[in-house]
């Protein structure tokens, strides 16, 4: 069964009703050069338009989990970041390749960020209304995924590996791609572990 909270906010009475954004413009279809800089772009909409929603919400318990889950985004927002900033770099262009595992993974990141996202803004504008809240977060899904994603991890790993090359010249390089994306990695898992914990833990 889920864990189910109710949050109950006080809200004047005469704040306004929360606006949502004007509709983005429809964007032609992505190609592979621009794919990835397309996701991170929304991305990073989302963010930002999620930290505006926030600033909105009157100051209570549920808020102070919501901003925790918003940072959780952003660290993560700004992993895929950094480790994007390498497909310009020609040695590890074929690992962005949109055929590819690491492609497959980061595709599903975004794709998992989107919902989170558009779950934590439909919360922060129920505060907002002082409507009531039922915030469901199923321990049994967020666990499902956390085990996926660790498992992609592992696979991506192990394809990672057979693409590297020793040669002193590569050697830094793929220091400072390892790094960036054991990043990634570590802020997915936060990014989980912040949506297991109970309201006040």
């Amino acid at each position: 069964m889920p864990h189910a909270v109710v949050w109950g906010p006080q809200v004047s009475a005469s704040q306004p009703p929360f606006l949502p954004p004007a509709p983005s413009s429809v964007r032609p279809p992505s190609v592979e050069r621009n794919f990835f800089a397309d996701l991170l772009e929304d991305l990073t909409i989302r963010v930002e338009w999620l930290e505006q929603v926030i600033e909105s919400v009157p100051d209570s318990g549920a808020l102070s989990q919501l901003r925790g889950w918003a940072q959780a985004l952003k660290e993560l927002h700004r992993a895929l970041e950094h480790l994007q900033k390498h497909q310009r770099d020609p040695r590890f262009k074929r690992l962005f390749a949109l055929e590819g595992p690491l492609a497959a993974f980061i595709s599903r990141l975004y794709s998992w960020c989107e919902e989170m996202s558009g779950d934590f803004e439909a919360l922060a504008v129920k505060l907002r209304r002082n409507e009531p809240v039922l915030a469901i977060f199923s321990h049994h899904k967020v666990n499902q995924s956390f085990a996926d994603f660790q498992r992609l991890g592992a696979a991506l790993r192990e394809s990672l590996a057979a693409a590297r090359r020793a040669d002193p010249e590569a050697v830094a390089s793929w220091a400072t791609f390892d790094t960036d994306f054991e990043e990634l990695l570590w802020a997915t898992e936060w990014m989980h572990m912040s949506l297991a914990k109970r309201p006040g833990a």
